[in-house]
């Protein structure tokens, strides 16, 4: 996806201190079809750190982004950042 906005990130703790974040682009919690299974959309997630931080640094600079993003693995509607590039 490119010249997308961050619209908010939810950022979950689990149980054994392992952070999960959910990115919502575009002002939905959606973003287009799982690559390996195209039936469904899907939601980014991510537990970078990296991934965070720069998509923390685009919501408050009102940065576009660009995103590219993998099947979690289930060809569910679990999508992982594979890479969001912060544009001017």
């Amino acid at each position: 996806m490119r010249a997308a906005t961050i619209s908010s990130m939810k950022v979950y703790e689990t149980p054994d201190d392992t952070v999960n974040v959910w990115i919502n682009v575009n002002g939905s919690s959606r973003i287009g079809p799982n690559p390996d299974n195209p039936s469904v959309t899907c939601e980014l997630w991510t537990n970078s750190k990296l991934v965070h931080s720069s998509a923390l640094a685009a919501l408050m600079g009102e940065k576009k982004v660009n995103i590219w993003y993998v099947d979690r693995g289930d060809k569910s509607h679990w999508c992982k950042v594979k890479v969001l590039e912060v544009t001017k």
